[in-house]
C-alpha cells in the first residue's frame, strides 16, 4: 500500500510529527511518502493520504489549505486522514473542539470526510519562530518547551491506519483506546 504524506509547517514542529506518522506506517508494511506541501505532488497513484498542518493565528497554514483545495477531488477518492499540531493541544482534550474548529470548515466545504483526524500538542521554542512571533507568544505568556507527544502520534496511527486499508497488527492499540466509528459514531473522529 503507497501512502502520502504531506504537512506544512513554519518552525519545523509539523515536519517532526508528519515523520513519525510516516515511520509507523513504514513499520506496518506501508510504502510511505512524506513531503512537506510545498513539493508533494498529487495524490493520484497513492492508494491513502495524510495531510496535517501547523496552526498559526487560528487557520492551517495557507499552502496545506491550498494543496487540499487543489487536490480536493482526489483526496475524496482515496481514504483520508487529517492531522493539525498545535500549542493550544498541550493540555489534552480540553481544547479539542477549538483545535478542531481551525479545520473543519475547510473539511466541510471541500466536502471531506477524513477516517480520522489527529490533534495533537506543538512546541514553543522561540528559537524556531521569527521574532515577531516570539514577541506575541511570550505577551501572550505562552510557555516555553516541546509538548509533542509521540506515544500519541504513535496510537493514533494504529487506529487510523486500518480505516486507511492497511492491515496492521492492532497489538499495539492500547485497549482503552475508544474506537467511535466501531460504536456506531459516524461523524467525524478525533483521536489523539
Amino acid at each position: 500500500m503507497k501512502i502520502l504524506v504531506v504537512y506544512a509547517t513554519h518552525s519545523g514542529c509539523t515536519e517532526d510529527v508528519a515523520r513519525r506518522i510516516g515511520t509507523a506506517l513504514r513499520q506496518g508494511g506501508a510504502e510511505v511518502k512524506v513531503i512537506p506541501v510545498e513539493s508533494a505532488p498529487a495524490p493520484a497513484g497513492f492508494d491513502a493520504v495524510i495531510v496535517g498542518s501547523g496552526v498559526r493565528a487560528g487557520k492551517w497554514h495557507g499552502p496545506a489549505i491550498r494543496w487540499i483545495e487543489k487536490h480536493a477531488a482526489a483526496v475524496r477518492a482515496i481514504p483520508h486522514a487529517m492531522f493539525t499540531v498545535c500549542l493550544m493541544m498541550r493540555d489534552g482534550q480540553k481544547k479539542a473542539p477549538e483545535v478542531l474548529a481551525f479545520t473543519q470548515p475547510v473539511f466541510d466545504r471541500l466536502d471531506l470526510k477524513p477516517v480520522g483526524v489527529g490533534l495533537f500538542p506543538g512546541w514553543f521554542v522561540p528559537e524556531k519562530f521569527p521574532l515577531f512571533e516570539r514577541i506575541i507568544l511570550k505577551m501572550m505568556k505562552t510557555p516555553r518547551g516541546d509538548f509533542r507527544d509521540f506515544d500519541a502520534v504513535d496510537s493514533w496511527v494504529s487506529v487510523v491506519a486500518p480505516r486507511l486499508g492497511l492491515a496492521i497488527s492492532m497489538d499495539d492499540v492500547p485497549e482503552n483506546q475508544a474506537d467511535p466509528v466501531a460504536e456506531g459514531d459516524s461523524s467525524l473522529q478525533v483521536e489523539m
